[in-house]
């Protein structure tokens, strides 16, 4: 059973490599106003060696790659995953803190803390009482080292100000202006002889920024960093809509598996090279289903990092989690990329399918535990079928299906002429249980369109 700790207490970490630090709260806005967790890196002095090593909602990775901040996934509101042994040797503490853009967290309720291993168990949990609180930033708790042993205490202790003043305690130069506030003692372990870190804030030609990213504009992203379960990956869709871009952060000796001309841009940590995925049957299906006979693997060999990837047409990315005996069915250029343990393979068609379907006589099939991205022309909108509920679609438009699902090629209206009138010719009738992704727009269409246009 965890351990449930009191202000001060403190206990060993675990030697793995990995940790996660999940940070709850009630309401998702206390008092009506935003609430945010960070994290510090601290070296001598409990202060941060670069402005880097402040890692919130506008930096979600520290320099070393070995602290993260993502979405929550359970209980957790805001997460972050530590390699601990990764970690600079100048690092002794990481300082975890959770903040208001206004108001006292006397308007929180709930407030928590958890532990967990690289699988998801729960260690510690510690919840600081906040009723009467006047601050708006709390010091949740530490990660330190003590005579190569990293422990986490619990720490509870309010400050006053808020986000800015926090951060410029901690060393950080940060942009705005915040007003001086007096700053209680910070209770710490004395930390062993180190040298220390280079303060990079001297020499950053521009401090830190704690205002939020806009959702659109030069630097948009109007997206949150989520994580796969089945893959055990994080991922964000960054413009979501016409012009989606992917970013799939790998740890250190994970794989990614892409179109061969999906990659946009990629960590120095990354090397990519071409493969021919399940031989060369398998890659003469794939050049025949339509997608490259050669898929990109980009693999994280020389630490972890982030790959980038982007669609070839203008359109959406979805990503879906894949289970065992949950795989789909994709439509030719559909399929962008998919986490290692993904089997892309295909199937071929009967001659019906094959021949009227528009998919051609192969298309593919992703099975097995993972993460997959699917793109499309347009935006990809969801129907999930009820066992024996059944939806009529355009082939045209189809982007994936559930495997498990049935579908028929009948004609779009009852007779010849009225096929021809309406513009419905063939249709694809899918019987449930399953889901059902389509595209709202399709490339015919759009090449009749500009062929009428440029006459």
């Amino acid at each position: 059973m965890a351990n449930s700790l009191q202000p001060g207490a403190n206990l060993p970490l675990p030697s793995g490599t990995e940790i996660q630090i999940g940070v709850s709260w009630e309401p998702e806005r206390p008092g009506g106003h935003e609430a945010d967790a960070s994290a510090f890196l601290l070296g001598q002095g409990d202060k941060v060696g670069g402005d880097a090593d402040f890692v919130f909602y506008n930096n979600p990775s520290s320099a070393c790659g070995s602290l993260q901040l993502r979405q929550g996934a359970g209980p957790e509101r805001q997460l972050f995953r530590i390699e601990l042994n990764h970690l600079p040797g100048d690092v002794l503490k990481i300082a975890f803190c959770l903040t208001l853009s206004d108001g006292t967290f006397a308007q929180a309720r709930g407030i928590e803390i958890r532990v967990l291993d690289a699988a998801r168990r729960e260690l510690m949990r510690f919840s600081p009482p906040t009723m009467g609180m006047s601050e708006a930033a709390l010091i949740l708790g530490e990660v330190y080292r003590r005579n190569d042993q990293w422990k986490f205490r619990a720490v509870g202790q309010g400050f006053a100000g808020g986000l800015g003043p926090l951060a410029t305690h901690f060393g950080v130069d940060i942009s705005e202006e915040a007003p001086a506030a007096p700053s209680p003692p910070i209770t710490h372990v004395p930390a062993a002889t180190s040298s220390p870190r280079t303060n990079l804030s001297a020499a950053s030609p521009a401090p830190v920024s704690i205002e939020k990213a806009p959702a659109t504009g030069a630097l948009p992203t109007g997206s949150i960093t989520r994580h796969s379960a089945a893959a055990n990956l994080d991922y964000e869709i960054l413009y979501p809509g016409v012009y989606a871009l992917v970013r799939v952060d790998l740890p250190r000796g994970r794989h990614l598996k892409a179109q061969s001309d999906a990659m946009v841009a990629m960590a120095p940590t990354i090397d990519v090279e071409g493969k021919m995925e399940g031989g060369l049957l398998a890659g003469l299906g794939r050049l025949m289903s339509g997608e490259s006979f050669f898929l990109q693997t980009l693999s994280a060999t020389r630490g972890p990092g982030s790959v980038f990837l982007a669609p070839a047409a203008p359109g959406d990315v979805v990503a879906l989690e894949l289970q065992p005996g949950d795989g789909y069915v994709i439509q030719k250029d559909g399929f962008l990329a998919c986490s290692e343990e993904v089997q892309v393979s295909t199937q071929v068609q009967n001659l019906a399918r094959g021949l009227f379907s528009q998919e051609g006589f192969f298309i593919l099939k992703a099975e097995g535990r993972g993460l997959i991205f699917l793109e499309s022309y347009g935006a990809i909108h969801e129907f999930v079928l009820q066992p024996g509920e059944q939806k009529i679609v355009d082939n045209g438009h189809l982007v994936a299906w559930s495997q498990s699902m049935r579908y028929d090629l009948e004609m779009g209206n009852p007779g010849l002429l009225a096929s021809f009138t309406s513009g419905e010719n063939i249709v694809c009738r899918f019987s449930g249980p399953g889901r059902l992704l389509i595209q709202t727009r399709q490339p015919r269409q759009f090449g009749l369109w500009l062929s009428r246009l440029l006459r």
